[in-house]
């Protein structure tokens, strides 16, 4: 009897040494991939409505996935929308709100808490504004940003070379793992692709063969991470930073809140994740919170505004998007049901440093005012229905001033040099 109590007690310390050996979380948990293409509105993938065959293996994802028909960007240009992707904050909380400004290197993000959890955390982005200077590294074991040496943003895809990088870091990695993977090419300029010539070659026609382009880059990607066994043990999150303007409320590139420009595509597939189509409206405060659930990690943030995309609340959430850009200009909106208020207020551009503020060269769609729409009869949003003193506006402008009220965060100063300006104007931030 005293033998088998003391093989019993060596058994259960070689248990316990076992699982001390394999970390907080064990072995067992589910890798993460997000993939991000930057600049691709919700209705130019398959899955969203397009009616071109631009995004084969996208589509191909999210059918075994849960698509998610509505989600939104926080704020509708790159470098705030990833900076409340990975804290899960809002961007005024983030301080990424403009070139000058980093992100606050204090608040965790999802790199710094799933390493802490025992994730091999890395990184492959192609974009200028996602890199070191703007605090984007926090958390990440590995982060790769060459691609953005391979040339001129005007002149050069960089889809080919970010997937190749990334590809070859799967023999490398350690699960569970975190990859987070940014894809550039959607973006202004649109480059265009023999492949996929077919299309025209009107902006908007080019803006699709980059996206084919793209997807045909995102399949490799995957079909790689299957060929090595990882796939079955992989949430897969596809989703974009924003969407982009084609003239349909007289502008272009990204400098508004209108749907076409704050809509996202959204899917997420991978083990335990049943495919369908989801009813919640999604948001990127959402991120963080989701994948955190999905793994098990219960070390979340307190106050974080975000739920868990797979176990949502059963009350509707208002959507509140904010945006600084372009300067001059305050932009802060609501989405409270079927209606939805844009605010937009001069903003005091002495306060930007020159090299930040620039001069834009096409946003004759933004001015001054209140604008109020109804989604469910005008998805389009052509007719402001934004009436002062209303019962219903007043109801709205309450429920935004309540929400950015005491909003802010402290963040570094980030110096625009020549070369960092020089891009910007590439990538027709400024001119």
């Amino acid at each position: 009897m005293r033998m088998r109590l003391i093989i019993l007690a060596v058994v259960v310390l070689l248990t316990a040494g076992v699982f001390l050996w394999l970390g907080p979380m064990g072995s067992s948990q589910p890798n993460i991939l997000l993939i991000c293409v930057d600049t691709l509105r919700h209705d130019h993938v398959g899955f969203g409505g397009s009616e071109r065959p631009v995004s084969p293996h996208i589509d191909a994802l999210a059918e075994r996935g849960l698509v998610f028909p509505v989600a939104y960007s926080q704020s509708g240009w790159t470098m705030p929308s990833m900076a409340t992707m990975l804290t899960g904050r809002y961007p005024s909380d983030t301080g990424a709100t403009d070139f000058h400004r980093s992100m606050d290197r204090t608040l965790p993000t999802l790199a710094s808490i799933l390493r802490a959890a025992g994730y091999d955390t890395r990184a492959f982005v192609s974009h200028m504004l996602l890199t070191p200077t703007y605090g984007f590294n926090k958390g990440f074991r590995k982060f790769d940003y060459s691609v953005l040496q391979v040339g001129h943003p005007h002149d050069v895809s960089t889809a080919d070379q970010l997937t190749h990088l990334a590809i070859a870091d799967l023999d490398e990695l350690e699960p569970p793992f975190f990859m987070w993977v940014h894809y550039f090419d959607p973006h202004f300029e649109y480059l265009p692709h023999d492949e996929w010539n077919s299309f025209g070659d009107e902006d908007i026609e080019r803006y699709d063969q980059e996206i084919a382009y793209t997807d045909r880059e995102v399949g490799r990607l995957l079909i790689a991470l299957d060929q090595r066994g990882l796939l079955d043990d992989t949430i897969v999150i596809f989703t974009s930073d924003h969407g982009e303007e084609f003239g349909e409320h007289g502008g272009a590139f990204h400098y508004t809140s209108y749907e076409e420009v704050v809509r996202v595509p959204l899917a997420i597939a991978g083990p335990g994740i049943e495919p369908g189509t989801s009813d919640v409206r999604a948001q990127q405060v959402d991120f963080l919170p989701t994948v955190l659930s999905m793994v098990g990690v219960n070390d979340v943030p307190e106050g974080l505004p975000g739920v868990d995309l797979l176990n949502p609340p059963a009350d509707e959430r208002a959507v509140f998007i904010e945006r600084d850009r372009p300067p001059g200009f305050r932009q802060r909106t609501i989405i409270d049901g079927d209606l939805k208020l844009i605010a937009i207020a001069p903003a005091d551009t002495n306060l930007i440093p020159w090299a930040s503020r620039g001069t834009f060269s096409s946003f004759d769609n933004v001015r001054t005012g209140t604008f109020m729409y109804d989604l469910s009869y005008d998805p389009e949003e052509t007719d402001n229905i934004y009436i002062e003193g209303a019962p219903h506006t007043q109801r709205m402008l309450a429920k935004l001033s309540a929400f950015m009220e005491g909003r802010g965060a402290d963040s570094d100063a980030v110096e625009m040099d020549d070369a960092t300006r020089e891009k910007l104007e590439a990538l027709g931030y400024v001119q």
